[in-house]
């Protein structure tokens, strides 16, 4: 798969959160922008917009639209990390995890 596909990027982007979570980190919100993961503006707010991320509201400013602060992975977001088939082939697939996603951890 690529690295802009939909499924990649939502495993990217909700392992992150659930590593955060798990391990009581801040979220590095620089980590979640348009920019790092290479996407357009419309595909990162799609992506945003499942209900598997809490508190994941939009601020906007001069420079545009932003991602508050105190987001996190809701349970529901868990659940499809562990649950869905498709994110399943995801992290089969994935060889060499560190080079697509930078420093997170598969489940």
């Amino acid at each position: 798969m690529a690295k802009n596909d939909y499924y990649v990027l939502v495993y990217r982007v909700l392992m992150y959160l659930y590593n955060c979570l798990k391990n009581g980190e801040d979220i590095d919100i620089s980590k979640l922008t348009p920019q790092w993961l290479c996407i357009n503006d419309r595909y990162f707010e799609y992506i945003f917009d499942k209900g598997f991320i809490l508190n994941a509201a939009y601020i906007e400013d001069y420079a545009g639209k932003h991602l508050q602060n105190d987001i996190m992975i809701s349970p529901k977001g868990i659940s499809y990390l562990h649950e869905n088939s498709t994110i399943q082939k995801v992290k089969r697939s994935i060889k060499g995890i560190s080079d697509i996603v930078g420093n997170i951890n598969p489940l």
